[in-house]
């Protein structure tokens, strides 16, 4: 092979490792901005169907003996941007006869994790219910729709973030915490619900 014939099978070489480069490239760029906007689809999809549980809890406590004084947004309801009231549990109620404020942060599954655990929350998650809990001292309580839809859940407990120290729930935790009622009457009655039974998370 001449030199001539050399240079050039290098510089053609060297010309097909850039293309594969560039080619390689741009379906890492493509799988990335698919993967992107699936996970954009799927963020929606879940705050919808937060939104929605949220909304079922609401309508658990009866208007004329409770006030909805404050519901935290969401990214959509803020266009993606952060406010520092998003990391407050999702709604805050008062009781109207004994001025009583407290939260309730609504998390729906649609099914439990190996032996009846779930895992309802994250780390950051718990460390902003903590802040909040001990910045006001008013109650957290957490709602937790299981199984059926989140309009109609076949199942609701009610757990004191006050006795809760884990992102995960063991069902020996809550399954004694079932909402058996229809809609909820009075701040004590939460308390009674929500009282553990079972072992301390």
């Amino acid at each position: 092979m001449s030199f001539i014939e050399k240079v050039f099978s290098w510089w053609r070489s060297r010309r097909e490792r850039r293309e594969t480069e560039r080619r390689l490239r741009r379906e890492r760029e493509e799988r990335l901005r698919v993967q992107k906007i699936e996970e954009e689809k799927e963020r929606r999809f879940l705050y919808r169907l937060g939104n929605d549980f949220e909304s079922y809890v609401v309508s658990m406590f009866d208007p004329e003996k409770f006030e909805l004084i404050h519901r935290t947004p969401t990214n959509d309801d803020t266009n993606g941007k952060y406010v520092k009231s998003m990391k407050f549990p999702d709604l805050r109620f008062r009781e109207r006869s004994s001025g009583i404020s407290f939260w309730v942060e609504c998390k729906y599954r649609a099914r439990t994790e190996d032996l009846g655990n779930i895992t309802w929350c994250t780390e950051r998650q718990l460390k902003n219910y903590k802040r909040t809990y001990y910045d006001t001292r008013d109650t957290i309580f957490i709602m937790l729709g299981l199984g059926g839809s989140v309009m109609a859940p076949n199942k609701v407990f009610c757990l004191n973030l006050e006795k809760i120290n884990f992102t995960k729930l063991f069902y020996s935790t809550y399954c004694t915490n079932r909402v058996k009622v229809d809609g909820i009457e009075s701040y004590q009655q939460l308390l009674e619900i929500s009282e553990l039974k079972g072992k301390k998370q």
